[in-house]
């Protein structure tokens, strides 16, 4: 099965990862210089939603932001993939599910 592209949510998931980056005072360099990402231009083009953050980075950002790994790798998962999600842990209450 081909995965889906899901631009709205990409572009969400963007703005929170901006948002905790921001709220922990960290720049877009530091940022890729901490979690090992190519540059700051990939940094950007994931806040963006140009494209959704690779789980092998999950710990990194998890580390950077001071969040426990398992519940930054849910929220990326509830953000980027709703449907993935709600397969693996049930409906979320947020109201980050959304209809397609």
């Amino acid at each position: 099965m081909v995965a889906t592209l899901r631009p709205r949510e990409w572009r969400e998931a963007g703005s929170w990862l901006r948002a905790q980056r921001q709220a922990n005072e960290i720049t877009m360099s530091e940022l890729a210089e901490q979690i090992g990402a190519p540059s700051a231009a990939w940094i950007e083009a994931i806040e963006a939603g140009e494209c959704a953050v690779p789980s092998r980075f999950y710990r990194g950002y998890a580390r950077s932001f001071g969040m426990d790994v398992s519940a930054f790798a849910a929220d990326c998962i509830g953000r980027y993939d709703p449907d993935a999600y709600e397969a693996l842990f049930g409906r979320r209450s947020t109201g980050l599910r959304r209809a397609a």
